[in-house]
This record gives C-alpha cells, sequence and structure tokens, in this order.
C-alpha cells in the first residue's frame, strides 16, 4: 500500500492528498471506536486498542477501498480503472459475507471510508498545482475529478541529441 500511495503521489497529487486524509478519518475513527468499546481501567495501553481496531471486520478492507478509490481517480486508462475498482469492491464483499457481524462490516468496510473519502474531498483546499496540468484542482477546490479519456497523457519532452562525430 505504502509503495501505491508514493506513486499516486508522484502522479498525481491532488488524489493522493485526497486518499491521505481520507485514510487518516478513517483509521482515527476506528481508532476512536475501539477506544471507546474497550473503555476499561484508564489509562489504557495502546497495544490492545490498536489490536481491537484491526481486529473490527472490515477495517483493513475499507484501506483497500480507499487505496481503490484513490487509483481509480489518478489513473487514466479505463480499463485499469476498472480492473482497481473490481478489486477493490471483490475485497470488500470477501471481508463483509465472512463477518460474524454483516452489518457491522458492510460499515467498517464500506461505509466509514466512503464518508471518509468524501469529507476528504469537501475539506481539501486549492493547492499549490497550476491549472492545466494533470494535478489540477476542481475550481472550488473541493473533488478529484477522474482524468477524462481525451486528455493528453504526460509526455517527457524530446530532448534534443547532439550529432555525433564520424568514426574512423
Amino acid at each position: 500500500m505504502a509503495l501505491t500511495l508514493l506513486w499516486l503521489a508522484h502522479r498525481h497529487l491532488a488524489a493522493y492528498a485526497r486518499a491521505a486524509v481520507a485514510l487518516l478519518l478513517s483509521v482515527s475513527a476506528g481508532l476512536v471506536f475501539a477506544a471507546t468499546e474497550s473503555v476499561g481501567a484508564l489509562p489504557m495501553p495502546q497495544g490492545p486498542v490498536v489490536r481491537d481496531y484491526v481486529a473490527l471486520p472490515g477495517a483493513l478492507a475499507g484501506w483497500y477501498l480507499l487505496t481503490g478509490l484513490a487509483l481509480a481517480a489518478g489513473l487514466s486508462a479505463v480499463r485499469a480503472r476498472i480492473a482497481t475498482m473490481v478489486t477493490a469492491l471483490s475485497a470488500v464483499a470477501t471481508s463483509v459475507l465472512i463477518a460474524d457481524h454483516m452489518m457491522r462490516g458492510a460499515v467498517w468496510a464500506v461505509g466509514v471510508p466512503l464518508l471518509a473519502w468524501y469529507v476528504a474531498g469537501r475539506v481539501q483546499r486549492p493547492g499549490t498545482p497550476a491549472r492545466g496540468t494533470a494535478d489540477a484542482w476542481d475550481p472550488e477546490g473541493r473533488v478529484v475529478e477522474f482524468p477524462r479519456r481525451d486528455a493528453p497523457t504526460r509526455h517527457r519532452r524530446a530532448t534534443s541529441s547532439a550529432p555525433l562525430r564520424k568514426a574512423g
């Protein structure tokens, strides 16, 4: 997941920023829920809270859903977007179907990540990317749009080659 986010940060900064904020919100909500669910004697050690969060049905599948959304926002090929979302949604479906509590699994695998993705999109402000680049923000600075198919892809400028001397 870290390599995917690093690639996304290099390729599409707006989608990376939204994914990072959404992951932070999702994890924060899970940790708060896990801490309040297992309230005991205070002060509470950190280990059980993190273990309780990771044990939530669908918590890790929610990360896959957020990563899939971010990749789909950063990819330009339609087939790659479809493959990314099918993979993320199959992880979510598997997580929900094998959970002991299907409703709780659905909330943590779908509800919390989608809410975090929405909130992250509403919180973003216009950033440093120049308008007209692949990382340009929406005029309101709130939504990461999927790139259009007719949008030109990024290509490196051709370097001018120096003429070589004749050998021999």
